[in-house]
């Protein structure tokens, strides 16, 4: 469970930064979210052409929020092109009683009911060329139009990516912003997912971060990802935790690996990290579930910062 203390620590980490609250994060350093068309086969990296983040606005916020897509449309060099570009993309804002609480939007591979909630803005996009590397708005949004929810003390919209018509990969990123023209922090906001489809950024070493927050409850956490090509290496850092290695998945496939929980990694968040060997592009999926098969959120800005390792000397002294 989420306190207030990881709460205040999160506003603290973002004020401190200085930072709109950007999906992928640069705490996460990834290149894109990907989104495919439900005509591409799974080893293009997406398993099932719908991806879902939620966005939480604190209660104590009252002013309105914007709601930020970057190249919406696929019809650029962002995007991963099959054949010509004939691609639909539909982002669709959800909120009120359903948006987070209905339990089919926190599952993995969502087949329906997962957009309940009061639909508040939709837009598809297509190949457009006015999109391609630019920003569209969604909003002026009121905050308290969002489900709240006293576990993340505030008010949550779901927001859904779902690929329509064709096989091409849409590329974009997301921003919460007090500014409809530019990214301006939304003060304690946080944006936090159960499933990703992304694309790493290209060069040898280049490392990207994913942090499940683990909450009181978790005594172990399965680690899911798919259509990794061999092309990463993946190990798991917390404050526990030093360096251990995660079995990673080949060219269309799953790979998982079960990691145990220490009694000091809960209520905090942890760093699965992926390293890339090659200079190639990838694109894959990655998802968590604890001990009872329940999907594990990840926050694009870790709940109670970075974790790093606690190093322990044990010192013994003998007297004669």
């Amino acid at each position: 469970m989420k306190t207030i203390f990881f709460i205040l620590i999160l506003v603290f980490c973002l004020i401190q930064q200085g930072i709109a609250q950007l999906v992928p994060s640069k705490f996460e350093n990834v290149s894109y979210l990907l989104t495919f068309g439900k005509e591409s086969t799974p080893a293009w990296g997406d398993d099932d052409h719908v991806q879902i983040h939620f966005f939480v606005i604190p209660k104590s916020e009252t002013r309105p929020i914007f709601i930020r897509v970057f190249d919406p449309s696929t019809s650029g060099e962002l995007d991963t092109k099959n054949g010509v570009f004939d691609t639909r993309s539909t982002f669709s804002i959800y909120g009120g009683v359903g948006a987070y609480s209905q339990k089919e939007a926190r599952a993995i591979n969502p087949k329906k009911n997962y957009d309940k909630g009061n639909l508040i803005d939709r837009k598809t996009f297509y190949n457009e060329i006015e999109y391609d590397k630019k920003w569209y708005s969604f909003g002026p949004i009121n905050s308290k139009e969002g489900e709240y929810s006293e576990e993340m003390k505030g008010y949550v919209f779901k927001v859904i990516c779902k690929g329509g018509s064709g096989n091409d990969g849409n590329a974009y990123q997301y921003a919460l912003s007090y500014q409809k023209d530019a990214n301006i922090m939304v003060e304690g906001g946080n944006v936090f997912a159960y499933e990703m489809c992304f694309r790493l950024k290209p060069g040898v070493r280049q490392t990207a971060h994913v942090y499940p927050f683990i909450n009181k409850d978790v005594v172990s956490i399965r680690q899911f990802n798919f259509d990794a090509d061999n092309d990463v290496d993946m190990r798991l850092t917390s404050v526990t935790k030093k360096l251990n290695y995660v079995k990673v998945s080949g060219n269309g496939i799953w790979g998982n690996s079960i990691h145990l929980i220490d009694e000091g990694e809960k209520n905090t968040s942890i760093d699965f990290q992926l390293i890339k060997k090659t200079t190639d592009y990838n694109d894959m999926t990655i998802y968590f579930l604890n001990q009872y098969n329940e999907a594990v959120p990840f926050f694009s800005t870790p709940i109670g910062g970075v974790p790093k390792y606690k190093y322990k000397v044990d010192v013994n002294y003998k007297f004669d």
